[in-house]
C-alpha cells in the first residue's frame, strides 16, 4: 500500500480541491451562497484541464440561486483570490461561457 505522502499527480489535484473547499467553508465572511457557488465550480472541475466551464445561468439554475446572487458570488471571490475566471465565447449563438480556475492560497 502506498504511503500517504505518496500521492499520484490526481491525488494530489483531488487533495488540493477538497482543501480548497475546507479552505471556502472556513471563511465566515463569504455568505453561505457564495460558498455554494464556490463548492459547485470546484465539484465541476475537469483536473485534466484544471478548470470547469459554465455560463451563470447554468450555475444559477442548478444551485436555485439568482443569476445576480451568482454573479456576485463570483465577484467576491475572485476579490479574494480564491478563482480566477476567464470568458470564452462558444457555440453557433456564440453564448458566453466562464472558464474558472481554482486559486489554491497555500500554493502562492
Amino acid at each position: 500500500m502506498n504511503d500517504e505522502t505518496e500521492l499520484t499527480p490526481a491525488g494530489q489535484w483531488y487533495r488540493n480541491r477538497d482543501e480548497w473547499i475546507r479552505h471556502v467553508l472556513g471563511r465566515d465572511y463569504l455568505t453561505a451562497d457564495c460558498q455554494r457557488v464556490g463548492i459547485f465550480i470546484a465539484m465541476h472541475m475537469n483536473r485534466r484541464d484544471n478548470h470547469t466551464k459554465h455560463q451563470q445561468k447554468t450555475i444559477a439554475k442548478d444551485l436555485n440561486l439568482s443569476i445576480e446572487t451568482v454573479k456576485r458570488s463570483v465577484k467576491k471571490l475572485r476579490e479574494e483570490g480564491l478563482i480566477d475566471r476567464d470568458q470564452v465565447m462558444r457555440g453557433r449563438r456564440n453564448r458566453a461561457v466562464n472558464l474558472y480556475w481554482l486559486v489554491f492560497p497555500w500554493q502562492s
